[in-house]
């Protein structure tokens, strides 16, 4: 669950996930985005959904784009770090059940 500070959706629902570095390969930094807030070590395999979404801040509009991998653990064992206050592994039809972000919504709803 993302920290009740977050600039974006606090207290909601989501996945790891961050900004890619300057000329970073998008699966490359999933995985590091990965390591850094939970200390796993995955393999980003493919995109199952993209969503683009303007995200209002301090009276802007931000774009922002999401891509939904499948991956697979390697190793370590979850720990959180700052940016979020618990964790959870559920089916999609728990996930569907939480306060999730809308990216996250829309990719359940139109998955099968």
């Amino acid at each position: 669950m993302r920290s009740p500070d977050a600039a974006f959706f606090p207290e909601h629902w989501d996945f790891p996930g961050g900004k890619l570095e300057p000329a970073e390969d998008p699966k490359k930094g999933i995985e590091r985005e990965v390591s850094e807030e939970t200390k796993l070590r995955i393999d980003a395999r493919e995109v199952l959904g993209t969503y683009d979404m303007d995200l209002e801040k301090d009276g802007q509009s931000i774009p922002h784009r999401f891509a939904v991998y499948s991956a697979e653990v390697l190793e370590g064992e979850v720990k959180m770090s700052h940016e979020h206050t618990d964790f959870r592994w559920a089916t999609k039809e728990e996930i569907l059940e939480l306060k999730i972000e809308p990216y996250m919504r829309l990719f359940f709803e139109e998955t099968p």
